[in-house]
């Protein structure tokens, strides 16, 4: 789906042009800076808000005197401002379709971050900028494209030094804590990039790192004139996303990768940074750095992530709350594949376990229903489009050719159904190869509680995501799938995915728009992730179509011909397919009808690869069993998947 989109994005010493006139009138300005403070901002913190706020309000004054740095970030900002709404809002609060804003913001991040220098410029601000450009680009970039842009801003990282912790030079703590913050969010994005693209190569498998975490503290704690570092606190703060995060991403860092080396503090680099301990000598175990490893047990783990971060989160702050979703789901992920290590090479797996297996995958979907249902979090659902759960799908619907009837196989059913409507997977009419490959499996998975079913005499009425997928596979042609993912009691066999001849063409630009949020409740917490069986099931209403032929409005002096500045067009980053998976495009009357037809149902295409041979061996995930890591499931089983954007998969 990314064929003949290997374009580097940037054209290196490519010609500056201005962006003066691309920026919004100073009301739109505030209003985007303002979007970015509530829906951004709390996930990522690499911008110190009081600061920032006070440029942003002398910059506006006058566009065209904006310092080259401060300009690339504002417009990274703005990308990142209309990334995070839906297409309501947007027409709502601009007035503007949002694919045109998109387009347009996009294009003016990538000529101002050209003339900044970005790739040898010393600012730290141009660095802020080219990590929250290639977060947004992300949906329309191929993932192993990113790979390598995220490895050329991890070079520009280490260049500056953001791997060695500020401390240890008489640099001011508000300097380095804006470092390590920038740091660890670089870090955590190129973790997720690499999982994606099953690699194992990470900015922290491949560098002698010595950052330490950033403080557990809010914004107006810091100060650019404090003399030195705040108290941290003991509970959450507005940093307790971010915490998490990476906790998670440093505790499955893989253990097997330059075992000799050390970081200049003499900590070998294989060891987890962050520490834990059950009875910290540190009051402020959040922001305690010790040469102490994390548990080897999974289970320890997630109880110290319990204990530190999540046990004070108050459900009635979305911050908080989305926090919880996030991360409980993000632990339900690491149990799945802790157990796929286990049991790679066991001929006979214990019941109760396999039971547990089952009710982690499916936690890890209701979590993701909640998430997508909450009013309250609607501003941080964009995030959540890179955190798919597909390992659960994977586990869910292999599980569900043999449990076929009982409440436990029904609930299963309802949640897979309700996450589909909930993120919108209905309105692509599984015209994507994702759904083309995993739908003969859903398909099969049904069939088998249908013929279960009719055995006890009972019909059930067929979901509407079945009928589709049913519909596709006739007119793909796709043949019954082989054994399911787990038909015999041992790790999962590969899927063989068909590979499809596809015909790419160019077109204009394609309206991209994530699903919209439909019948939503803001409840917080549950008592038990039982009670989330009987949740309502919107019916999802289809949005307008958008023209998959209008174009941008064109800006002075960027991305004219001949301005050399951009390689990336936005045929490539609004690309759609027809329902045989073929990209269309405007080169014929048949092809533009084709994307006019199915624009809302493909306006967000994205796809990566996800080898499923990397989840269940040496992946980066694998980390809390070393001794058993090594253990795959065998050669050749990897899967190639794809990345599905509005879903993340």
């Amino acid at each position: 789906m990314f064929e003949n989109s290997d374009g580097f994005p940037f054209v290196v010493g490519g010609a500056t042009a201005s962006v003066a006139n691309a920026h919004p009138p100073a009301i739109q300005m505030f209003q985007l800076w303002q979007i970015y403070i509530s829906n951004v901002n709390p996930l990522l913190k690499i911008t110190h808000t009081p600061t920032l706020q006070a440029q942003i309000i002398s910059a506006s004054a006058n566009p065209a005197k904006i310092p080259k740095p401060l300009e690339a970030l504002m417009f990274a900002i703005y990308f990142a401002a209309i990334t995070s709404l839906t297409e309501d809002e947007v027409h709502t609060t601009f007035g503007e379709d949002r694919a045109i804003l998109l387009g347009k913001y996009h294009n003016a991040t990538q000529q101002a971050l050209a003339n900044a220098g970005f790739m040898r410029s010393a600012e730290l601000m141009v660095l802020q900028a080219l990590f929250l450009y290639l977060l947004c680009a992300r949906p329309y970039v191929d993932p192993r494209s990113m790979f390598s842009l995220l490895g050329m801003t991890f070079r520009i990282a280490t260049r500056l030094g953001l791997h060695r912790d500020g401390s240890q030079s008489d640099m001011s703590s508000f300097e380095a804590e804006q470092r390590r913050r920038l740091w660890w969010q670089i870090v955590v994005f190129d973790k997720r990039i690499a999982e994606i693209t099953g690699s194992t190569v990470t900015a922290l498998s491949s560098c002698a790192c010595d950052t330490r975490m950033p403080l557990n503290v809010n914004d107006s704690d810091l100060s650019v004139h404090a003399k030195g570092p705040p108290g941290p606190y003991a509970g959450p703060t507005e940093m307790v996303f971010c915490l998490t995060r990476i906790e998670l991403t440093v505790a499955a860092s893989p253990d097997n990768i330059r075992r000799t080396v050390t970081t200049p503090g003499g900590r070998p680099l294989h060891k987890p940074m962050v520490h834990y301990s059950p009875s910290p000598s540190s009051p402020d175990i959040v922001s305690h750095v010790a040469n102490q490893s994390l548990p080897s047990d999974l289970a320890a783990f997630c109880s110290y992530v319990e204990n530190v971060y999540l046990k004070q989160c108050d459900p009635k702050v979305p911050l908080h709350y989305f926090t919880l979703l996030m991360t409980r789901q993000a632990l339900c992920k690491l149990r799945i594949i802790d157990f796929l290590c286990r049991t790679a090479n066991t001929d006979n797996v214990d019941q109760n376990e396999r039971d547990n297996y089952f009710m982690e995958a499916l936690r890890m979907v209701e979590y993701d229903n909640l998430i997508q249902s909450s009013e309250m979090l609607q501003g941080f659902r964009w995030y959540t489009y890179a955190h798919f759960p597909l390992p659960a799908y994977l586990c869910l619907v292999s599980e569900l050719c043999h449990r076929t009837t009982g409440d436990l196989c029904e609930r299963a059913w309802n949640v897979m159904i309700e996450n589909h409507e909930r993120r919108g997977l209905l309105r692509r009419h599984n015209r994507n190869p994702l759904h083309i490959a995993f739908g003969r499996y859903f398909v099969k998975a049904w069939d088998a509680r249908e013929a279960a079913e009719l055995q006890l005499g009972r019909s059930l009425p067929t979901p509407k995501i079945v009928v589709l997928l049913r519909n596709t596979l006739a007119k793909t042609g796709s043949r019954r799938p082989g054994p399911p993912f787990m038909a015999a009691p041992m790790g999962p066999p590969g899927v063989h995915l068909q590979q499809q001849q596809q015909q790419q063409q160019q077109v204009p630009i394609q309206s991209v728009v994530p699903p919209p949020s439909g019948p939503s409740n803001a409840a917080g917490m549950p008592a038990a992730m039982g009670d989330l069986s009987g949740m309502y099931h919107p019916t999802a209403k289809p949005m307008p179509a958008q023209s998959a032929t209008t174009a941008p409005p064109q800006m002075a002096g960027v991305g004219a011909a001949g301005g050399g500045a951009m390689m990336i067009d936005d045929s490539m980053m609004y690309s759609g397919y027809d329902p045989m998976g073929h990209m269309y495009g405007s080169s014929s009357s048949a092809a533009a009808a084709a994307a006019a037809a199915t624009a809302q149902a493909m306006q967000d295409a994205e796809i990566g690869g996800m080898d499923w041979n990397y989840l269940v061996q040496l992946s980066s995930l694998s980390g809390f069993n070393p001794a058993g890591a090594g253990a795959g499931a065998g050669a050749g089983l990897g899967v190639g998947g794809y990345y599905v954007q509005g879903t993340g998969a």
